[in-house]
């Protein structure tokens, strides 16, 4: 059986439950996930939290941001029944022998920040199954100081019809992975993104894609992905299951 692409719970298994939470995490790995993702935001007293976005309302219904609010308060908040989880006990739940994507956030974290990080992640027991993503790319130059795997995060604009401007990072900061939006890779089909593929299976560097929830697109990067990241954990499971039956 294919064991590529890893199928990677995009905040754990969101689709179904609490993003970023511990239970979607939990649900994530029961339904199948070969791994998750998930994000790091820095409290108002600094303590680092695993949380998207930098405003609370959207999730929590409560007003202010994450770097104005102190850990105390926030373990107050509930999103949907479930607390906010922080690295630590984020940290003590991950099984050893699943991926874990671990995206910075640069809303509230510095590279003093990832320099902590780093410390708090060095001895863990899972230290090689995580990968540390940014789209901030300074922030993973301590990681990969510390043997970490890092992977380059990209938006849609980085490829708009030129090569040079994403090749050059790749090359400045020899990431483990590129971790790349999906549409830009199966909505658009100039040979800036081919060759940037292309380059990439040459150089060696894991290709990962964001966020895959359809069918259709994992179909489309099947060959070529080393992980994806999706809300469907099920859905995509059960796709590739098939895939690989029918050879």
């Amino acid at each position: 059986m294919k064991d590529l692409p890893l199928i990677i719970g995009h905040r754990g298994y969101r689709a179904r439950f609490p993003e970023n939470t511990l239970l979607a995490f939990s649900e994530g790995f029961k339904h199948g996930a070969d791994g998750l993702e998930c994000d790091v935001q820095k409290t108002k007293d600094g303590v680092y939290i695993i949380y998207h976005d930098e405003e609370l309302l959207p999730l929590t219904g409560k007003k202010g941001t994450i770097g104005q609010t102190s850990y105390k308060e926030l373990k107050k908040i509930k999103i949907k029944g479930q607390s906010i989880p922080s690295l630590k006990e984020l940290l003590d739940f991950i099984p050893e022998n699943k991926f874990i994507n671990i995206e910075l956030k640069e809303e509230t974290l510095s590279l003093d920040d990832a320099e902590k990080i780093a410390h708090i992640l060095k001895n863990h027991k899972a230290f090689n199954n995580i990968l540390i993503s940014s789209f901030k790319h300074e922030l993973l130059v301590s990681f990969k100081k510390n043997g970490f795997k890092i992977g380059l995060l990209f938006e849609d604009f980085n490829f708009d019809n030129r090569i040079f401007p994403p090749l050059l990072r790749v090359i400045k900061y020899r990431p483990w992975s590129v971790n790349l939006p999906i549409k830009e890779f199966t909505k658009n089909t100039g040979i800036t993104q081919k060759l940037f593929i292309l380059l990439m299976r040459l150089l060696a560097i894991k290709i990962i894609f964001w966020t895959v929830n359809t069918t259709e697109d994992f179909d489309a990067v099947y060959n070529y992905s080393y992980g994806i990241i999706t809300d469907h954990v099920e859905l995509l499971l059960n796709h590739k299951k098939t895939r690989n039956h029918n050879g």
